[in-house]
């Protein structure tokens, strides 16, 4: 009685301690899979490297390389092959499949990527980008997400969806290029809905901070246009006259400096003519 006692007692241990070999001894053979499939790819046997990653994808689910196995075909798919539906395809699966997963997000952003920059489908972009910012909770990481949903939702017309994605960025409080270019296009939006007085903070703070030489460049001809806009031609004159020879094409400065201070001074004489 005590003997069969001892093995009930027993018998958990034993299945768990066999559950784990068989674990590990599963883990072992799915590394040699993804090995062989590995040194395929890299000698350029494509079609066998996703044979053995499909392999390692269906036999075993539920293996921790069995979403890395859906990305290297995917990747495959995509890069080697110029497969698009194929890595549409394996993309989603990994998605859907493992979500939560680093690779799940990875796979959101790629699924954006070509389905903004290939498909030419914004709408499916932006459905991808919102499932990665659902899936990260990293400041550091979602900037750039958000900044390429503003960038989306501008091209689409959506211009105050777009504006509150890169007021979004600013409210980050992080002073870097993400932060410049939002501050630029915030100020273009505005521009857009005849608010010019409204876009020059906007505009003005990328002067104040910004190392790169466009983003300088783009601020000012925004300000330009702002203060043209807002009959403030003096001010649209001073930021012209600031442009500097290896920031804007010299011909194109002094025709611009032309037309301002043309108006400026028929609007001036416009001004006398009056009774």
């Amino acid at each position: 009685m005590k003997d069969n006692y001892r093995f009930v007692l027993f018998l958990p241990f034993l299945i768990f301690g066999t559950g784990v070999w068989l674990y590990f001894q599963t883990e072992n053979e799915v590394r040699v899979l993804m090995a062989r499939a590995q040194a395929q790819w890299r000698i350029g046997a494509y079609e066998d490297a996703i044979t053995l990653y499909e392999g390692v994808s269906r036999n075993y689910p539920a293996s921790r390389y069995a979403d890395d196995a859906l990305w290297e075909i995917g990747t495959i798919y995509y890069f080697n092959n110029f497969d698009v539906n194929r890595a549409l395809s394996c993309f989603q699966r990994l998605a859907t499949g493992y979500p939560g997963t680093p690779l799940a997000k990875e796979s959101h952003l790629k699924l954006a990527e070509i389905n903004e920059v290939i498909l030419k489908d914004p709408a499916s972009a932006i459905r991808h980008w919102n499932e990665a910012l659902w899936a990260d909770s990293s400041l550091r990481s979602r900037r750039p997400i958000i900044f390429k949903l503003g960038t989306a939702l501008l091209k689409m017309d959506r211009f105050n969806d777009a504006r509150r994605q890169f007021q979004n960025i600013l409210d980050d409080g992080i002073e870097d290029h993400l932060a410049d270019q939002s501050s630029i296009r915030v100020g273009s939006i505005l521009q857009i809905d005849k608010d010019y007085e409204s876009s020059l903070p906007f505009l003005l703070s990328v002067l104040e901070r910004t190392k790169c030489a466009d983003c300088r460049l783009r601020a000012k001809l925004g300000l330009i246009e702002s203060y043209e806009f807002m009959d403030d031609l003096p001010k649209a004159i001073s930021v012209a006259r600031s442009l500097g020879p290896g920031d804007y094409p010299e011909h194109l400065k002094l025709g611009l400096l032309k037309r301002l201070t043309d108006k400026k001074r028929y609007d001036g004489q416009k001004l006398w003519s009056e009774p």
